[in-house]
């Protein structure tokens, strides 16, 4: 190639790169917009130690909350086989996160939750925020918590795809059956009139006042302890009479197994060391009896009650019934939605089985469930009805639930929500930048320069060769 035509192509390529130099500058010089990083997380770790069972609750929310309330997902949960926390009694150190963690060691799902909390703790730093014992208000008001949050009467995910407050959207109840205690939480249609029994939360920036009561000792385990004390009691010997366990059905316990618990009082004359025979005789009146004294209905001229003398407006609204409510009348497939008739109806029915019967009704159900069975849903009953002022009109309103949104239903997330109201916020980080289709022009352009000076340094170095051969 002549000297001459080389320049001429050198010239061309050198207006090209000015060109394109111009270009990348325009893209650079394009306004740059905020772009926000992925969303971080903050996790919180719930240990429930019940008085029957243990569980771990792990969840998570986005470090920025929506009006002070962190929008909180369950990520994962895991229970403890064995009997709760208040076994532990006379060996407190057995109760620690250590043997929690080793009976958990050989399941997978154990692992999966450790490999989980693992993950969040390497991330971020532990926060202990203490063990200590709620207070029956707290947890009943907790479970309201969890069940509203969950249906979405306190927060939801608009169409303008923004969280909002539901707007003409009533919140429910929330009824909740332990294993010691029984809690009811509700928003009145009238002002509370006992300052004891009055809750106030305030979350995603609105204001709830509500009614909350828990009743210690009438959760379900603990309710029928002091049912077979009282029939002990009833007894001028050894020998009880159960009503409410199936005909055919005889157990022993020694008394001091009888009176193991706060809830109920041995007779100064029994003997710790006498066994008691229990035989059940499957009497459907006589168990309704005998569980009804348990309660004390009588109200008095100051104000409704529930029972026991304690003020409770009437009730209003939805309910959501969660815990021992849901277990126990689940097992008799009772969680459908049944009318009250039908559900008296098979609770009779299953009152008056015997031992025999209910066996070839429930193979697969345990001792335990079979004996408790005609118990625990007359015990249900009764409390709803003539405890809690449910009737006919109302049972409709009764929605028997385990979990909601695949989460369970209990007082941990309203525990770890309302605690997300303390927990400081952490605004989304953002960055700024070109956006993505300038960049790669940019990018592309910057390429074609890059290739063209290559080529244009190539072609003077040849140009100068040529030029030293002509010479020589």
């Amino acid at each position: 190639m002549s000297p001459r035509l080389l320049r001429a192509v050198g010239r061309g390529w050198l207006a090209v790169l000015g060109l394109l130099t111009v270009a990348v500058f325009v893209l650079v010089l394009i306004p740059a917009k905020d772009a926000v990083v992925p969303t971080r997380f903050k996790y919180g770790l719930v240990f429930d130690a019940g008085s029957t069972h243990t569980s771990l609750y792990i969840y998570r929310w986005p470090a920025d909350k929506e009006n002070g309330t962190g929008i909180v997902s369950q990520v994962e949960a895991c229970s403890v086989s064995g009997p709760g926390i208040s076994s532990y009694a006379d060996n407190p150190a057995g109760a620690g996160v250590c043997a929690f963690a080793g009976r958990m060691e050989n399941s997978t799902k154990a692992e999966q939750v450790f490999a989980e909390v693992s993950k969040a703790i390497g991330e971020y730093p532990v926060d202990f925020r203490g063990a200590r014992i709620l207070t029956g208000s707290e947890e009943g008001s907790f479970g309201w918590i969890t069940v509203n949050y969950l249906l979405e009467t306190l927060v939801k995910f608009s169409f303008a795809e923004r969280w909002e407050h539901p707007q003409d959207t009533e919140v429910l109840g929330a009824l909740d059956l332990g294993g010691a205690s029984t809690q009811i939480t509700f928003q009145p249609g009238v002002p509370v009139e006992d300052r004891n029994t009055s809750v106030f939360f305030r979350l995603y920036g609105t204001n709830y006042s509500l009614y909350s009561h828990s009743y210690l000792c009438y959760g379900q385990s603990q309710a029928l302890k002091m049912l077979l004390a009282a029939l002990h009691q009833a007894s001028s010997s050894a020998q009880i009479s159960h009503p409410c366990y199936p005909r055919g059905y005889q157990e022993n316990i020694t008394v001091a197994e009888l009176y193991d618990s706060p809830c109920v009082r041995a007779p100064s004359s029994a003997s710790p060391a006498l066994v008691l025979t229990v035989t059940g005789t499957g009497d459907p009146a006589a168990c309704g009896t005998a569980v009804q004294r348990l309660f004390n209905f009588s109200c008095g001229a100051q104000w409704p009650c529930g029972f026991n003398g304690v003020y409770q407006p009437p009730v209003r609204g939805q309910f959501f019934a969660f815990s021992g409510f849901y277990h126990t009348l689940h097992f008799l497939n009772l969680t459908g939605g049944q009318s009250l008739s039908s559900v008296n109806a098979t609770i009779a029915q299953i009152c008056s089985s015997s031992w025999e019967q209910l066996q070839l009704l429930f193979p697969m159900a345990s001792r335990t469930q079979l004996r408790d069975a005609c118990t625990a849903s007359s015990y249900s009953l009764t409390l709803l009805l003539q405890g809690y002022k449910f009737s006919h009109t109302t049972w409709p309103s009764i929605h028997f639930v385990q979990q909601v949104a695949n989460t369970d239903v209990g007082w941990t997330l309203g525990y770890m929500l309302n605690l997300t109201n303390m927990i400081p916020s952490e605004p989304p980080a953002a960055v700024t930048g070109l956006p993505s289709c300038s960049w790669i022009a940019a990018t592309v352009l910057l390429a074609i320069m890059l290739i063209l000076t290559f080529c244009l340094l190539a072609a003077t170095c040849c140009q100068r060769n040529s030029s030293g051969y002509e010479h020589l």
